[in-house]
């Protein structure tokens, strides 16, 4: 059975983290592409350019490799598993992801999980939607495209989120700040991983 919003354990306990992957399996989906909003809603965009001056045939394939398989944020911030990750494939809709979430300086970490619901898997461009499940703190959606460019390959991300209504209102400030900084160190990264063998 899932939790009602997120699972908290002490730093480096409750693993292996795929038994959640089979518990959560049926965990309902929080949120629906394009659905009202109001404002009690955040919304981020990124737009970064991968290896500027480098082969971007090169690094377009690395990152696309990176990105299906969603080798994004640093151990340090966030690990996950994964049915793509089980079965040693890039990702397809329908899939499910473990998220095991670092709460720093705090020695605690969250388990949440996500549902992708689409892929991008193409020549030139390549990325994923996954929307947030029952088995979450939060609520929305997060997307992560690259698009091959004359000058290197081009990283966009857009989130939108908010925390669920039972979530306690004096950890909310924590949240949204703990949110922005993954988001920084996942594009750093991402964006390191990338240009290590470019």
């Amino acid at each position: 059975m899932y939790p009602s919003q997120v699972k908290f354990v002490l730093a480096g306990s409750g693993k292996p983290d795929d038994q959640y992957l089979d518990a959560w399996r049926d965990a309902p989906l929080t949120y629906q592409h394009g659905q009202a909003i109001d404002d009690t809603w955040h919304g981020d965009h990124y737009e970064y350019v991968i290896g500027a001056g480098k082969s971007p045939a090169k690094l377009f394939a690395r990152a696309a490799d990176l990105l299906l398989r969603y080798e994004f944020y640093p151990p340090s911030v966030m690990t996950h598993v994964s049915d793509f990750g089980r079965e040693g494939r890039k990702m397809r809709a329908g899939d499910r992801i473990v998220q095991r979430i670092g709460a720093q300086p705090i020695p605690i970490e969250g388990l949440t999980m996500n549902a992708v619901v689409s892929v991008i898997d193409e020549l030139d461009r390549a990325g994923f939607t996954y929307v947030t499940t029952k088995a979450h703190a939060e609520m929305g959606e997060w997307s992560a495209l690259i698009e091959k460019q004359d000058d290197g390959v081009k990283l966009t991300i857009d989130a939108l989120s908010r925390t669920r209504p039972e979530f306690p209102f004096f950890m909310r400030g924590y949240a949204r700040y703990a949110q922005k900084r993954a988001h920084r160190l996942g594009i750093e990264h991402f964006s390191a991983c990338v240009l290590k063998d470019g």
